[in-house]
């Protein structure tokens, strides 16, 4: 059954009021997704091959059986999403990297397995920018790594949403315990 809109599974931030003003003021200016969904670590990319219901519960069953996650980004990476030539702007996790991706594998397990795309290295990220400008994109990383990136917090909790009307519409939270 495919669905008539993509499935994702996120991570939002639990961070600073400080931290949060500086994420939101770099993605107003350089983020076209700032609109449509709010600072996060994406877990599982759009699918629409699993039943909602299925994929919910495989969700809050990974969820059940992992702790929240302590992050802490110091660094700006230049991305890409293998897509088209779009740059990214990536802050990325010293701390919490491997807890984010051994979470992220779990999630590919059961149902989502055969949806995982195995060609595209994981690195958890908050994105803060997309552009079509690599040079820009660069310069902002340079600029925001020459500023010092500190960003820290924790990730308490995975939702499930529906990319709909092109916002990310809530379907579930799943507390990570």
């Amino acid at each position: 059954m495919i669905l008539p809109y993509p499935l994702y599974t996120v991570a939002y931030l639990d961070v600073s009021a400080s931290d949060r003003a500086q994420i939101d003021a770099i993605r107003q200016v350089h983020d076209p997704q700032a609109s449509v969904v709010a600072p996060h670590f994406t877990m599982v990319f759009a699918c629409k091959a699993v039943p909602q219901a299925a994929y919910n519960e495989h969700i809050a069953s990974v969820a059940h059986g992992n702790l929240p996650i302590r992050f802490h980004c110091r660094y700006a990476m230049l991305g890409a999403d293998n897509m088209d030539d779009t740059a990214h702007v990536f802050l990325v996790p010293d701390e919490g990297n491997s807890s984010i991706s051994l979470l992220h594998d779990r999630l590919y397990t059961g149902p989502l397995a055969e949806h995982r795309r195995h060609e595209i290295a994981y690195i958890p990220h908050i994105t803060v920018a997309s552009t079509k400008d690599r040079k820009m994109a660069r310069s902002l990383c340079n600029s925001l790594n020459s500023a010092g990136v500190d960003i820290q917090g924790t990730l308490w909790s995975l939702t499930v949403g529906a990319l709909k009307e092109e916002k990310l519409q809530f379907i579930s939270e799943h507390r990570l315990e």
